[in-house]
């Protein structure tokens, strides 16, 4: 298969594509494909998830049952090919080209969530992105955030009471946004400009841990947790951020994200090989007790190791209360990663704090 990229003003033929406005289109043809397959090839197959939405520009598709019964034929030109193919989630038939046949593909989480803001008519896109030209607009901070499997899995109207309640804040080059030890009051997202993250530390130099650009978050850790900052947040340049309280991140982004699942089911999903431990105690913390089979990360050095990490891999992370695991969930989620926290933290007798 080949793929190339979209022209919005393709949206025009297909529904519900023509009913976004043109921001939103412009948006979503960034993130999109054409694509081209062979005759003979699947597009999808039964069971499948349906984590794209696609139309057919050229040529025929069969759509065929379990049982390899062609059930509809799809062509190009014709009123069904205006619309998804088959997008029910698992799909329910296989696609199966009859010719070669060329198709737009379409991020579905990031349709479904468009199509909730503009029919909604309560949220402008475009009055959180005006001047992003300044700054390169290309690839503004919005489209960013929502490819994040974080807020994919958040429900469109939380979002969208999201982007309504968050508050821009201009800032200028040497700014600290947070600091290391203050408490945590709000989850940030950068709308533009470079902010360096750093951590103090006794009778040493602050430790460079990372630099952010647009659509880079940061806050998360102190809100989820109920602690102090962990590090130092500082403007390199002129720039833009957008923030939301305490009290709305939890309530609109870390509630809905709270993946917990109860001791039994998570060891069974382990013991099935559908998932794995991630304990992100202290090492001193692991080695008294873990649980069988568990990898030892602590909290304080995921960000930077999470290259070593298996990212098709389920994880299920775990700490002695939940609250640091429930951080690690939230930042791998963010990363991609499919992601749990065990409820109620690793008994006691695993932990080796007795039975």
């Amino acid at each position: 298969m080949t793929e190339s990229k979209v022209d919005a003003s393709l949206f025009a033929n297909y529904v519900p594509l023509n009913a976004l406005r043109p921001e939103s289109q412009a948006d979503l043809a960034r993130k999109s494909v054409v694509s081209t397959a062979r005759a003979g090839d699947s597009l999808f197959k039964l069971g499948d998830s349906a984590d794209r939405a696609l139309f057919l520009m050229s040529g025929a598709l069969q759509l065929k049952d379990g049982d390899g019964k062609v059930v509809s034929t799809i062509r190009a030109g014709e009123p069904s090919a205006m619309h998804r193919i088959a997008h029910q989630s698992p799909r329910r038939v296989t696609a199966q080209c009859a010719t070669d046949v060329r198709y737009l593909a379409i991020d579905a989480g990031l349709l479904d969530v468009m199509l909730t803001w503009d029919q909604t008519g309560s949220f402008e896109v475009g009055e959180l992105v005006a001047g992003e030209t300044e700054t390169g607009g290309d690839e503004d901070w919005m489209t960013r955030l929502l490819q994040m499997r974080t807020f994919q899995l958040v429900p469109p109207s939380n979002l969208q009471a999201m982007f309504m309640r968050m508050q821009e804040v201009q800032v200028e080059p040497g700014q600290v946004i947070v600091r290391q030890n203050d408490a945590g009051d709000y989850f940030y997202v950068v709308m533009s400009g470079r902010f360096i993250v750093t951590r103090e530390q006794p009778n040493q130099k602050p430790v460079r841990l990372a630099e952010l650009e647009t659509g880079a978050c940061f806050g998360e850790e102190a809100l989820i947790s109920e602690t102090r900052r962990n590090a130092t947040v500082t403007a390199l340049v002129r720039g833009k951020l957008m923030r939301l309280s305490k009290d709305d991140f939890r309530t609109l982004l870390n509630d809905p994200l709270s993946r917990r699942i109860g001791a039994d089911e998570a060891t069974a999903m382990v013991e099935g090989g559908k998932a794995r431990w991630l304990d992100v105690r202290l090492p001193s913390e692991f080695q008294r007790g873990s649980l069988p089979g568990t990898l030892n990360l602590p909290l304080y050095m995921l960000r930077m190791k999470l290259g070593q990490l298996d990212a098709q891999q389920t994880w299920i992370a775990c700490c002695d209360t939940g609250r640091r695991s429930s951080v690690a969930a939230f930042i791998l989620t963010q990363k991609g990663f499919d992601a749990y926290v065990l409820d109620g933290g690793i008994p006691a007798s695993n932990r080796g704090d007795g039975a």
